[in-house]
Parts: structure tokens; C-alpha cells; sequence
């Protein structure tokens, strides 16, 4: 069982978010499918939280993650195990919650504007 903890965490904050992105940084979306249908970054990637372990090898060394979940509590754990195991992770700062208020690049499935669920 893989224990995640939420020591030296690093953040993003979201109005810094598009700044990161366009500097080749990768957005990683950890919420469960339901949530991600419902609202999601246009340029993120989505990996659950529970398969993150198991994609782990499928990140690289060298590449910067921010990690994004609905609040930052999930987000926030993953990128200091991601940080553990010898990535460049850093958590996004209140989450969809928060840069749903300040982003206009939440979309749901279909490419109508997104909600945070």
C-alpha cells in the first residue's frame, strides 16, 4: 500500500498557473472521472489519484508536474510522493475550486464551460 503524505510540499498558486504552463510545465489533473467529465483545465492530463503509482514510471525526471484536484488536499499528497520518488511536483493552490473562479480554460467533455463538482 502506498502511503501519501504531505510533507515538503512546494505550490502554484492559480493566477501563476498559465505563466508555468506556457514554460512547458505539465498539468495533472488527480480527481476521479465523474469530476474530471464535469470541469477540467483544457491543457490538463488526467490520472486519478489511485493511479498514480502504478503510472509513475510514465513520468520523467527532468519534466516539472503541478498537480491539481478539487481543493488541493489530494493534489497536495501526490505531489510530495511524486516529490519522494524523485519528481519535480508542486501542488496547485485551492485547486479546480479556486482557478475555476480566475481561469477561462475550465471546460466539461463536450467543450461547454466546466463546473467544479
Amino acid at each position: 500500500q502506498v502511503v501519501f503524505g504531505m510533507e515538503d510540499m512546494e505550490t502554484v498558486a492559480p493566477e501563476n498557473l498559465e505563466t508555468y504552463l506556457s514554460d512547458g510545465y505539465e498539468l495533472i489533473d488527480v480527481r476521479e472521472q465523474d469530476e474530471w467529465d464535469a470541469g477540467h483545465h483544457l491543457e490538463a492530463k488526467h490520472i486519478p489519484m489511485g493511479m498514480i503509482p502504478e503510472k509513475i514510471n510514465d513520468f520523467k525526471t527532468n519534466d516539472n508536474y503541478i498537480i491539481i484536484c478539487r481543493s488541493g488536499a489530494r493534489s497536495g499528497r501526490v505531489s510530495s510522493f511524486m516529490k519522494n520518488e524523485g519528481l519535480k511536483s508542486f501542488n496547485l493552490t485551492g485547486g479546480m475550486k479556486q482557478l475555476s473562479l480566475i481561469s477561462e480554460k475550465i471546460v466539461d467533455l463536450n467543450g461547454n464551460i466546466g463546473r467544479v463538482i
